[in-house]
């Protein structure tokens, strides 16, 4: 249902997730005493998220490997991989490696985790 991270600067981290990976704040804890946000992609009316990335703030200690993102169109892994390099955080350069990785980049959010943009990568019909 969710990833935890912990990031250096929440407000970078909200302003990378919600540029590049088209996540919304769905819940603010910061003002409830929790100190987390939960950002996700914006649920239709009535639907319940079906994914969460809950960030918090405090000292980076560790990085998970990397998070996935989908992309709709081979073009939009390659704006993303083209924002990454003018922002000097891209990893890899757009790069295709056939069925099932598909078509891929990575990038590095504010605190160096990996989150790669990926096309043509089948999810569907996993069991």
């Amino acid at each position: 249902t969710h990833i935890t991270i912990t990031v250096s600067n929440i407000d970078h981290s909200i302003e990378f997730y919600s540029s590049f990976c088209k996540l919304s704040v769905l819940r603010d804890r910061r003002h409830e005493g929790g100190g987390t946000v939960w950002l996700g992609p914006t649920p239709s009316p009535g639907a319940k998220p079906i994914f969460l990335l809950v960030i918090g703030e405090g000292e980076v200690t560790s990085r998970m490997d990397h998070l996935g993102f989908q992309c709709e169109r081979r073009e939009d892994v390659d704006q993303i991989a083209e924002r990454g390099r003018q922002l000097g955080i891209l990893d890899v350069p757009p790069t295709d490696l056939g069925v099932p990785v598909g078509y891929f980049t990575i990038i590095r959010d504010p605190d160096g985790h990996l989150v790669e943009f990926t096309y043509g990568q089948p999810i569907e019909g996993l069991t």
